[in-house]
């Protein structure tokens, strides 16, 4: 059984199968909700083709089903070499980045997979150092070749391009660019659509920028950027993660196409830190089960955690012990590794000349983190990059990362290894378009357990992370053990409104290998 959800202003409705509906209050028992009968094992991972995935230099890598085959495909963006795509071929993976048109030798900061022309396969917009003196470019996807269209469209910026995302801002239904710069102000640009009387994307598409209008050009040094309505009132709002003493930035969404700064109200801006300090990567999960979207954010200085309050404000939860300590972070990913219900977070660190610094993989026992990085993880470890995805299709999450280092550094992919009938405790989910073709940016996914109506996770559908990457996955949930059957509830959010789809009485088991496709307009 489905039906939708709709609510702005204080008033819900339900709208079911039949058609009619009804105005009602929503209630929800918020519970972190771990599952204290079963002890998981330890984390453990293998490498993949470790032949294949040696090359040093990676820094962003994102995931995508790029020739839309069901299998999640993986771009890596390289310092020193040429850039991959490699397609998976069941499991197996193959460089085809030449043969499509997506093996650029530049130096390679930034990665955003999205469909920008609606067409249903996913395009992809690379991002350069200033240093590459090279364009960003903007590859349309036609038919699994790509072809770069950025200087007809507007958008080949020049300069040291860190986080780029696909998100739509304005709730119009199309996919706006947002790019973060590190040496010069922030630009985003809305996507207008194909000109009057155009039959073809590309060229005749039209990108307006609309940097200076929106407000968000924030001229300080931009790393990391996510994403996510944290204020529930139906339009996305992008938090700002600045370098070099910059203060960070929480802007706003006001629904009319503009942002307005809100990070020094909250409490969020980190005021006179000095320039050796500064975040670089912001990290979206509902960490603890209740029902809202938290935040860490790694930095160069201690790491933060903060909890979502569930009112438009935010706590500082960290534990100084744990994720609190000044690791020199580049890049935070969280993930539920060992499906006990609730997300782990690896956390990557970064030292000039230095391929192997200490990385954590911090797991989540009920809001209490202890770091379980497994051994082999240490010796090629992660600088930059990490992205999570089931590659295999066997349930549980594997990790790719990227290191930049020139001579030791590598971007392995690294198998999940837990046990057969834990891996198969899970559900993917892809919120996507109303034509079911593409997952939309932005989207949350709440998994509920159908009998009693606990939340066993929320997860936001990706808007950029993992190191100036946006990949286009499903959400993953890890499905604690005894539990049969859950209801998904898939907020759309656009417009000032939030559109929650919903399914129920899904059996996990019945998706195993396979994405459960809830789409917008059901």
């Amino acid at each position: 059984m489905g039906f939708r959800i709709e609510y702005a202003a204080g008033r819900s409705w339900c709208k079911l199968p039949g058609g009619g509906s009804v105005a009602f209050l929503l209630v929800s028992v918020l519970t972190a909700c771990g599952d204290p009968r079963v002890d998981p094992p330890p984390p453990a991972f293998d490498h993949v083709q470790p032949d294949l995935f040696a090359t040093p230099g990676a820094q962003p890598n994102a995931w995508a089903d790029f020739d839309r085959d069901g299998d999640l495909d993986l771009f890596v963006g390289m310092r020193y070499s040429e850039n991959r795509l490699y397609r998976n071929e069941g499991g197996y993976f193959v460089d085809v980045a030449p043969a499509l048109g997506l093996s650029d030798l530049e130096d390679t900061r930034a990665a955003a997979w999205g469909d920008y022309d609606g067409d249903g396969d996913l395009d992809l917009y690379v991002g350069h150092s200033a240093t590459a003196e090279t364009p960003n470019r903007l590859f349309r996807n036609d038919d699994q070749v790509f072809v770069d269209v950025a200087a007809g469209l507007g958008v080949d910026l020049l300069g040291n391009t860190r986080q780029p995302s696909w998100i739509d801002y304005d709730g119009d239904g199309d996919l706006d660019l947002f790019v973060a710069m590190r040496d010069q102000p922030n630009r985003l640009f809305r996507n207008d659509g194909p000109l009057s009387g155009a039959t073809a994307p590309g060229p005749a598409w039209r990108f307006t920028d609309v940097t200076e209008a929106s407000g968000v050009g924030d001229p300080r040094r931009t790393v990391g950027v996510a994403w996510f309505d944290y204020d529930r009132d139906g339009d996305l709002d992008v938090h700002v993660s600045n370098q070099n003493g910059d203060e960070d930035a929480f802007l706003r969404n006001e629904g009319d196409g503009t942002f307005v700064d809100v990070a020094p109200a909250l409490g969020m801006n980190h005021p006179n830190r000095g320039e050796e300090y500064g975040s670089v990567a912001p990290a979206v999960a509902d960490y603890d089960n209740d029902g809202d979207l938290d935040l860490f954010i790694a930095t160069y200085g201690p790491d933060i955690l903060w909890s979502n309050n569930g009112d438009g404000t935010f706590t500082d939860v960290t534990d100084p012990a744990t994720l609190g300590v000044d690791y020199h972070s580049t890049t935070a990913a969280w993930a539920d590794v060992d499906h006990n219900g609730l997300p782990d977070l690896v956390v990557t660190s970064y030292l000039s000349g230095i391929a192997a610094v200490e990385d954590h993989l911090f797991m989540n026992a009920g809001g209490a983190f202890t770091n379980e990085l497994p051994a082999n993880l240490l010796e090629h470890g992660p600088s930059h990059g990490v992205a999570w995805a089931d590659f295999d299709r066997d349930g549980d999450l594997d990790l790719a990362i990227a290191n930049n280092d020139q001579a030791g550094g590598t971007h392995h992919l690294y198998r999940n290894l837990l046990p057969a009938d834990i891996a198969a405790r899970s559900l993917q989910v892809a919120a996507t378009d109303a034509a079911g073709q593409t997952m939309v940016p932005g989207a949350e996914v709440q998994v509920l357990e159908h009998d009693t109506g606990r939340i066993l996770g929320t997860r936001l559908v990706d808007t950029g992370g993992g190191y100036c990457s946006q990949g286009a996955t499903p959400v993953h949930f890890g499905i604690p053990a005894g539990v049969e059957r859950v209801d998904v509830r898939v907020t759309y959010v656009a417009g000032g409104r939030r559109v929650t789809m919903v399914r129920e009485g899904v059996f996990p088991q019945d998706y195993r290998g396979s994405w459960l496709i809830v789409r917008q307009d059901g």
